[in-house]
């Protein structure tokens, strides 16, 4: 276990004492491991894209790269805090299964690692670097670190190294939190360092005396001062090329050192779009410390040279005075430090506080067409208490972690649409798979890059584990995550369906179906239950029917009706299935199919897609009820009848007939030729975990269906993409057991299956 530090904080407060930390007597890295690519199920992606570890065993990675061979590096950040006895930052070579240290003696943490022109740049604590035919040169050194340091890398096309490097306190002031973090108790000269001189407005905050032990006394502190320095109305701080929270450049020989951008916070992904701008993610304020801030945003920002960005007195570009900023426990305003400001620029997007948003990296258009953003988001891992904060909204989720060890909340990985500032989850644990430190799940990404590939490689931290008041990295837990288009899944699935559909109905086909009709009525006939039935041919058109239109309890074939108006909605920029919905019991809760009303817990939230999936294919009932509040009854009702539906929701009650179902079906097939949001629909119903009814006795052909069942009833709706492909639709009620029920349905199924088959070879 990796012990960053005792006290409680979230761990996207900042990546140097998030990363340093590591198990006394233990390694730095456990020996990585490849892992066969397999079926994540506990990590969601988007319908048509597949993910796989690389490499696991790996204890703290921050950043990767690759040389122009395709040989993968991984930066591994080391301990900040373990003196000189403490791990140092590596770059280890992953090839294999096997991690090669080709870096080693980095400033811990080291955080970026990056080739051009077969040379490598790594950044680490207060440094740049590059390492040429294995030699050493320090490009920058000296920049100032405390809570935050240096970022990633990144080169123009004119020769310009640029790097973040993130400033010493929250928001300008040392107190408590830089004593608790740890520093400022080694470093009590330490404090932020401004880019330009500022003017400060004299702000001063009173605190303990951190510096004694136990604290004692009351001391006075302004911002850009160390711990226990008061400042003046008008006192002038002179600037510095070696300042906190900026983005600098330099020439690859070292030369040209400058300021580039200045008024971040923690600038710690970097790098070009597509058009060419100089791009930044910054982290926003924490409401922690003697000047703690509420509420911020993490921002994206275009960067302009010699341009102000705000810190320590805006967030996301808005006043950190604005009351929106202001814990609910303190009655006081919050006011500048400084007492003039340079014109201040505002974020292209800006991110959900607590998002921990990391790096960055723009799609190729083959892995996505919009070629978006994709944002590695750590999550939150609450916040350090104290006397300045009072019982806000971050002391509360602590204490719902605390306890025995246990995990973090995890991390995702977000697209970011530039063009519209939309930003949606990509990659994400699911809520119901998330278990212990051993299973391979998406915990806390840190990096995610683009590889020679075109695939999508994630760095994943690895699991951080809360126990009583520390927050433990655990060793060994970091992963390499591979991302790659899919065509395997449901795209290829539903491309060669529809392909095998178009190619049948170009042959010559003109069955009879009267002696099919003839033997299913002699069955059903024989049978004490009451029974529908509805066949269609794809390829004809033929139809017939017995019992067509009986009215029996639609149970679970709704759900098809259901998703499909949401992926319908979803199509038309209606609706995103990235929201998500709140879970509660009282009003969300049944029984019957599926897992969440086991797993899930008030105040869960779930995705519109995750929904969407399990409804379909695990056919679970608080999935459906969750999506049908979402989307609304009556609209459901209304699209339904749209679509040719005649008897839906008759006296409010979940009722249909065999034809309507396999009218609802025959729309999701339709739909899947206009939308990869109905593919996806097609695939999930070729992927249930229920086959018990149409698809008991059928193994040789995908059957996309849909069963339902409650006390006595027994339905099942499909398509059968046999060679001539069709829809069948079979209702029944009646039965003292219903999974006798679902054994008629099979012999039903095999019997028209049969008969199909006998009309291409007879």
């Amino acid at each position: 276990m990796v012990s960053l530090f005792k006290d409680n904080r979230r761990f996207g407060v900042v990546l140097l004492v998030l990363m340093g930390a590591l198990i006394a007597g233990s390694a730095l890295m456990s020996t990585a491991r490849t892992t066969e690519a397999g079926e994540f199920s506990n990590i969601f992606l988007p319908g048509g894209y597949r993910i796989e570890p690389v490499a696991t065993g790996l204890t703290c990675p921050t950043s990767i790269t690759w040389d122009s061979q395709g040989n993968m590096y991984v930066a591994l950040a080391g301990d900040p805090y373990g003196g000189a006895g403490g791990e140092r930052g590596k770059v280890v070579r992953v090839s294999g299964g096997k991690a090669e240290v080709v870096v080693d003696g980095l400033n811990p943490p080291a955080t970026g690692a990056k080739f051009i022109d077969g040379d490598l740049y790594v950044s680490h604590r207060g440094t740049l670097s590059v390492f040429r035919n294995g030699v050493r040169t320090d490009l920058i050194s000296g920049l100032p670190a405390g809570d935050y340091s240096t970022g990633e890398i990144a080169f123009d096309g004119d020769g310009w190294i640029y790097v973040g490097n993130g400033t010493v306190t929250n928001s300008g002031v040392v107190g408590e939190d830089n004593f608790k973090i740890g520093w400022a108790r080694e470093h009590p000269d330490w404090s932020d360092v401004p880019a330009r001189e500022v003017i400060l407005s004299g702000e001063n905050y009173s605190s303990p005396d951190y510096r004694a032990s136990p604290p004692s006394g009351t001391v006075s502190t302004g911002g850009f001062v160390p711990f226990g320095t008061p400042t003046n109305p008008g006192q002038r701080v002179p600037g510095s090329v070696l300042a906190s929270g900026t983005i600098l450049r330099v020439r690859p020989d070292g030369t040209g050192l400058e300021v580039y951008a200045w008024g971040l916070r923690n600038p710690f992904g970097l790098g070009f779009n597509p058009q060419g701008e100089l791009i930044a993610i910054d982290q926003g304020f924490d409401d922690r410390g003697s000047r703690p801030i509420a509420g911020a945003p993490d921002s994206v920002y275009v960067i302009k040279r010699d341009s102000w960005y705000g810190w320590p007195d805006y967030a996301a570009g808005t006043p950190v005075t604005d009351p929106r900023f202001r814990l609910p426990a303190k009655a006081s305003p919050i006011n500048f430090l400084l007492k003039d400001h340079p014109p201040v620029e505002k974020p292209m997007a800006t991110l959900e506080p607590d998002t921990g948003a990391m790096k960055f990296d723009f799609a190729p258009a083959g892995f996505d067409k919009r070629q978006r953003m994709f944002v590695a988001a750590f999550g939150a891992v609450e916040v350090l208490p104290g006397p300045s904060s009072g019982g806000t909204h971050w002391t509360k989720r602590l204490a719902a972690l605390l306890g025995e060890a246990r995990e973090s909340a995890g991390g995702q990985v977000l697209v970011l649409d530039p063009s519209t500032g939309k930003v949606e989850s990509f990659a994400y644990t699911r809520k119901d798979r998330i278990s212990g430190r051993d299973e391979l799940r998406l915990n806390h990404p840190v990096d995610v890059k683009f590889g020679p590939d075109g695939c999508l490689y994630v760095i994943d931290f690895g699991v951080v584990e809360v126990a009583g008041d520390s927050r433990e990295a655990v060793s060994g837990t970091g992963v390499i995550w591979k991302i790659s288009k899919q065509r395997s899944e449901y795209t290829e699935f539903v491309t060669e369906t529809l392909a095998n559909l178009d190619a049948a109905r170009n042959k010559p086909w003109n069955p009879d179906y009267a002696p099919l009709e003839a033997r299913l009525r002699e069955f059903l006939s024989a049978q004490p239950e009451e029974w529908g039935v509805y066949f269609k041919d794809l390829v004809s058109g033929d139809t017939f029917g017995i019992n067509e239109n009986v009215q029996i309890p639609a149970a679970s074939t709704v759900k098809v009706a259901v998703v499909l108006y949401a992926s319908q909605l979803v199509h038309e920029g209606k609706l995103s299935w990235n929201e998500r919905l709140i879970y509660s019991s009282e009003r969300d809760w049944r029984s019957g199919a599926g897992t969440l009303q086991f797993t899930a817990k008030d105040g869960d939230t779930f995705s519109i897609r995750e929904l969407a999936e399990k409804a379909i294919r695990d056919s679970d009932n608080v999935a459906w009820k969750m999506l049908e509040r979402r989307l609304g009854k009556q609209n459901i009702i209304e699209f339904m009848r749209r679509i040719g539906g005649t008897v839906v929701y008759p006296g409010g009650q979940n009722i249909s007939t065999p034809k309507d179902n396999a009218t609802y079906m025959e729309a999701a097939l339709n739909f899947a030729r206009q939308s990869p949001e109905g593919q996806k629909l097609i695939f999930d119903l070729a992927h249930t975990v229920w086959n018990t009814g149409l698809n008991r006795y059928i193994t040789e052909v995908p059957v996309a269906h849909k069963e339902g069942d409650i006390t006595g009833v027994a339905d099942d709706v499909g398509i059968v993409f046999s060679d001539f492909p069709y829809i069948l639709s079979v209702m029944s009620r009646g039965h003292e057991d219903v999974e006798a029920g679902f054994e008629k349905i099979g012999q039903i199924s095999r019997l028209v299956y049969d008969y199909q088959q006998s009309l291409i070879r007879p």
